[in-house]
């Protein structure tokens, strides 16, 4: 069973989009809720919240375009990388 949690945590850390802090996150959060797209505020699972303030936004869809909006208001971020998901 802990595998296949691992393997759950895999599959919803390609819809996070994590941050340095929690403001980030809300200030993210709304700058796309703008743009039309939904999103969620949600605790980063442990085995990726080494370096961040412990909440990332997680978008169902169009997880893209929320990052290149994201990107464009200068918000820095970082996204979940496969290395970082065995750990």
């Amino acid at each position: 069973m802990l595998v296949l949690k691992k393997e759950v945590i895999i599959l919803e850390s390609k819809n996070l989009i994590m941050m340095n802090s929690i403001t980030s996150v809300m200030r993210a959060k709304e700058i796309i809720a703008k743009k039309g797209l939904r999103s969620q505020i949600v605790r980063t699972p442990k085995s990726l919240a080494k370096n961040g303030c412990g909440y990332s936004l997680y978008v169902p869809f169009e997880i893209s375009k929320a990052q290149e909006i994201i990107r464009a208001s200068g918000i820095s971020f970082t996204v979940p990388t496969r290395e970082r998901e065995r750990k």
